[in-house]
């Protein structure tokens, strides 16, 4: 396979599972807890868009914004009625409860919608040739969705009062508060957009691929893996993680072990030998290994001292 689809197929997994991990890693950094369920609002926010599409015979377009709100503001409810009242509790009886929180919310998804697979009413995506590699309509929407979704991520973090009041928050709470912040409403700010950008991320993957009611689960373990590559708390290193993982992934799966072992045929001859798509896992399990072995604060977070 040429380098450049590579490439193009590590742009298109970063965009996916980008989304999410920018997502995690902001609610991560006011809320001082991994939140396992954080996956599973990809997964309602891709069924809802489906419902409104294919159901209701919405547009895609607005059918994955309604859907992106209605999960925003669903967030914000889990939040007033479960994690409200552990404010202030560790972080492991948090992580307890959003883990259940999460295998409710993938239960619910599956009695409502079913177990069977399903797909967006998008037609058929035939690819086209672009600077020698092969991309679908949807995939090049899929990475100029991302990129406009984090271009305005970085301006309401840098260029707003929500976005200084986050910090604020998230650097000293007691702080914040004194100042005149209402931390409790930057808090359900941040369910908000981190729960929709989820959702976003949810809708994209189902667009590539297709819904079933694991969707959230199956990505848990590479999400995690690009929140602590690029350090938990830093969204912009979400986007790097999200590269890195994207590039490692293919670049794995596409590599011929055989020729490695075999030193490209100077001890034996072995070619063919390539890691299986389902082992994929496997390689976010690696990353994410090394680097809490390496560096735990991931690459662009900040050394505990």
């Amino acid at each position: 396979m040429l380098f450049q689809q590579i490439v193009i197929n590590a742009l298109i997994r970063a965009s996916e599972l980008g989304l999410l991990a920018i997502g995690l890693t902001v609610t991560y950094d006011i809320l001082k807890f991994a939140n396992f369920a954080h996956v599973e609002f990809a997964c309602i926010g891709a069924f809802l868009a489906y419902t409104m599409n294919v159901t209701l015979g919405m547009n895609i377009i607005l059918a994955g914004l309604v859907a992106i709100l209605v999960v925003g503001v669903l967030s914000i409810f889990i939040d007033r009625l479960v994690f409200i009242r552990l404010r202030g509790a560790s972080s492991i009886a948090l992580m307890v409860t959003s883990l259940g929180l999460g295998i409710a919310l993938r239960n619910g998804v599956r009695a409502i919608w079913g177990a069977r697979i399903k797909g967006y009413a998008i037609g058929l995506q035939n690819p086209v040739e672009l600077i020698g590699v092969r991309i679908t309509p949807v995939q090049i929407f899929i990475i100029l969705t991302s990129v406009i979704s984090m271009v305005i991520i970085h301006l309401i973090l840098k260029r707003t009062k929500l976005g200084k009041a986050m910090r604020a928050t998230s650097a000293n709470p007691a702080l914040a508060q004194a100042c005149g912040i209402h931390t409790e409403r930057i808090v359900r700010w941040v369910w908000f957009m981190g729960a929709s950008l989820a959702a976003l991320g949810g809708i994209m993957i189902g667009l590539d691929t297709h819904l079933t009611p694991r969707m959230g689960f199956s990505v848990m373990i590479p999400v995690f893996a690009i929140s602590i590559l690029g350090g938990l708390g830093n969204p912009y290193g979400a986007m790097v993680g999200a590269l890195i993982l994207g590039l490692t992934e293919n670049i794995g799966l596409y590599t011929d072990l055989g020729k490695i072992l075999t030193l490209n045929g100077l001890i034996g001859n072995l070619t063919g030998l390539y890691i299986p798509t389902g082992y994929k896992l496997a390689i976010s399990f690696i990353i994410m290994i090394v680097v809490l072995l390496w560096r735990p604060s991931g690459i662009m977070g900040k050394r505990e001292r």
